[in-house]
C-alpha cells in the first residue's frame, strides 16, 4: 500500500533480512539496525512477519542465536494469530477498525464524482459513484474507495496526534518542532533530529490509550534519543503503565483490513 498523503520519512536505519532453520521450518525475520538502539535485541511478529530490532553493531551470528532461542515464543505466536483474512470488497456489513473498535460499513451508489467516507453514530458511511456500478470497473472502484478511505484515516489521525500531543507534551516538558502523519509501514512513530514527530496514520484505527503510549514514547525521544535505561526510566515519569500498553501493541496484528 502507498501512502496518500506524503512519502515515507526517512529514518536512520539499516534493513537486512535473515533466517534461522529448526526442524526443517525457515524462519524468516527482517533485522532493523538503529542507531537509537542502545545494547538490547527485541522480536516482535505483527501481520507483516517477524523483526528483530537490533543496535548497529550487533553481529548476524549474534542476531541468528538470539533469533533461534525464540523459537518456543515464535510458534506460540503463530498458533494465536487468525487465520488468514480475505481482501475487504467494501460491502455493507464490513468492518473497519476505528479508535480500537470495529465499526460497520454502510456502502451507497451515489451521483457524485469522487468517493466520500463519513462516520455516523453506528456506521461508516461510503458514498461510491454511480460510474463504478459498472462490473467490468470493479478493481476501479475498489482502488478509488480504498484511497478514499485512507486519506480519511489519515484526517482522523492528524486530530487525534493533535489532541495527544497537545495533552502529553507539557507533562514530558518537550514540544516538537513539527507533528506530520506518514505511511511508516515498519513505525509506529519517529523522531527526528530536528525535533519532528512522524506518526503512521493507521494508529487512528487504534484505541486512544495506544495512541497516546505512541505520543509519549516520541515526546520522551526529545528528551532522550536511545531507548537505554534513562529513556525508560523519563517515560515511567509521565505514564508509569507503558510497559502493559507496550504489550497490548503487541497483540494488535489481527486488526488491521486486508485491501
Amino acid at each position: 500500500m502507498t501512502g496518500r498523503r506524503g512519502h515515507q520519512s526517512t529514518i536512520v536505519e539499516e534493513v537486512e533480512r535473515g533466517a534461522v532453520w529448526h526442524l526443517g521450518q525457515a524462519f524468516e525475520y527482517e533485522i532493523v539496525r538503529s542507531e537509537r538502539r542502545y545494547r538490547t535485541l527485541e522480536l516482535s511478529m505483527d501481520y507483516r512477519g517477524l523483526r528483530v530490532a537490533a543496535p548497529v553493531r550487533t553481529s548476524r551470528r549474534e542476531i541468528e542465536e538470539f533469533v533461534r532461542t525464540r523459537i518456543p515464543w515464535i510458534l506460540r505466536q503463530q498458533r494465536a494469530r487468525p487465520t488468514r483474512r480475505q481482501p475487504m470488497t467494501f460491502v455493507d456489513g464490513e468492518m473497519l477498525p476505528l479508535e480500537g473498535r470495529m465499526v460497520p460499513l454502510l456502502v451507497t451508489s451515489q451521483r457524485q464524482r469522487r468517493v466520500t467516507v463519513d462516520l455516523d453514530l453506528f456506521n461508516v458511511r461510503i458514498g461510491v459513484p454511480t460510474r463504478f456500478d459498472d462490473p467490468g470497473r470493479a478493481e476501479a472502484r475498489h482502488d478509488a474507495i480504498v484511497d478514499a478511505v485512507i486519506d480519511w484515516y489519515f484526517d482522523r489521525a492528524k486530530d487525534a496526534l493533535d489532541t495527544s500531543v497537545g495533552r502529553w507534551a507539557p507533562l514530558v516538558g518537550h514540544w516538537p518542532r513539527r507533528v506530520l502523519v506518514r505511511d511508516q509501514r515498519r513505525r509506529w512513530g519517529s523522531c527526528a533530529p530536528d525535533g519532528t514527530l512522524r506518526f503512521n496514520w493507521r494508529l487512528a484505527m487504534l484505541a486512544s490509550p495506544l495512541l497516546d503510549y505512541v505520543v509519549a514514547h516520541e515526546l520522551t525521544h526529545l528528551e532522550v534519543l536511545h531507548h537505554g535505561p534513562s529513556f525508560w526510566a523519563a517515560l515511567s515519569r509521565v505514564m508509569p503503565d507503558h510497559a502493559a500498553r507496550q504489550e497490548r501493541m503487541k497483540r494488535i496484528a489481527g486488526i488491521f483490513p486486508v485491501w
